[in-house]
């Protein structure tokens, strides 16, 4: 995936690739509850009003 489409959510697999992780790391950060996420399909989709992606990376970054 080389292009993020515009719209209100991420997918599992571009969140990853904006913050830098897996998208293993992103299950597990929706699983333990920091990333909230709604199961669409056999994906999840995050909606950008409900994450803060400065704060969510520095917690990656520590």
């Amino acid at each position: 995936m080389n292009q993020i489409v515009k719209r209100d959510f991420y997918t599992t697999s571009e969140l990853a690739v904006v913050l830098g992780i897996s998208k293993q790391s992103v299950l597990k950060r929706m699983h333990n509850g920091s990333i909230k996420a709604i199961k669409m399909g056999r994906d999840f989709i995050i909606f950008k009003k409900h994450i803060n992606l400065e704060k969510l990376k520095s917690i990656i970054k520590h």
